[in-house]
């Protein structure tokens, strides 16, 4: 079985490099993008099992959000949101939007082992 992609999109290229560098020691493949302009594009064409997505980038991270969640396509990706801000309102719009999860830079240790997980159980799914 093929291991599962997450593609991750954040204008932070240092920290776009240590997720990838994370995600594959933990088994996942990995896409990114750090200019939010291929968002789409990617995920139309790779099918990740997971998309973490920045907020605040060159394309607004909610209006991603919506549109991956309004594609055929990429609809059924799981949509985990990766923000500076902690703000219940951006949270709370995030979720009415369809994102899986909220999680607030910088990323907690265990970030990516749920991520690789989450992708593992999509992947499952997706293959049953």
């Amino acid at each position: 079985m093929t291991p599962p992609t997450v593609l991750i999109s954040d204008d932070e290229p240092l920290l776009v490099s240590a997720l990838v560098r994370e995600a594959r020691r933990s088994g996942l493949v990995c896409i990114s993008d750090t200019t939010s302009e291929r968002v789409l594009e990617l995920a139309r064409l790779h099918q990740p099992a997971v998309i973490i997505l920045d907020l605040n980038q060159h394309q607004d991270g909610r209006d991603l959000l919506a549109q991956l969640k309004k594609d055929p396509t990429t609809r059924d990706c799981k949509v985990i949101i990766l923000s500076g801000v902690e703000d219940q309102f951006t949270r709370h719009v995030c979720f009415e939007l369809g994102a899986d999860d909220y999680e607030v830079k910088p990323c907690d240790p265990t970030f990516m082992t749920r991520i690789a997980r989450l992708a593992a159980a999509v992947a499952h799914t997706r293959a049953a």
